[in-house]
């Protein structure tokens, strides 16, 4: 059972054009969204059920995940239209055009609170005295 709804991906469809798909598409699509979601945080049901993760945080994902589907079903990288000598190029971003998958923004939202653990980072180990060069006769005097 997925957390959102088509009202939920309806609600955040910004386009001139009617939703392409119908309810049951739409409820289609988000169960496997939710697989997909399922798949890289299995623990996912315990953690909202017990409020680490809130429930809205996942419908917004769930439905994004949608809605990158929805733009562009075909999973079409590129297209090309001409007329003469007018032309026009549409280039579709993400990982994988057309696929229900979840970015590193999702993966983030997803992990909560414990998102900055096993990051790496740097520990700068220059001496504070230290302000030129290691060519720099006048450095090695200061040992």
């Amino acid at each position: 059972m997925a957390y959102a709804t088509y009202n939920d991906v309806l609600t955040r469809w910004i386009s001139e054009e009617d939703l392409p798909a119908t309810e049951a598409q739409i409820a289609t699509l988000l169960e496997d969204a939710e697989d997909t979601i399922l798949r890289e945080f299995p623990d996912l049901e315990d953690r909202v059920l017990d409020g680490a993760l809130p429930e809205a945080r996942v419908v917004k994902v769930e439905a994004r995940m949608i809605i990158r589907h929805l733009r562009n079903p075909a999973g079409v990288r590129s297209a090309q239209m001409g007329a003469g000598p007018f032309q026009q190029t549409t280039t579709y971003g993400g990982e994988e055009p057309g696929a229900l998958y979840l970015t590193e923004d999702d993966r983030r939202e997803l992990r909560g609170a414990s998102s900055n653990k096993g990051k790496a980072f740097t520990v700068d180990q220059t001496p504070s005295y230290y302000s030129g060069s290691y060519l720099d006769a006048s450095w090695w005097g200061r040992l």
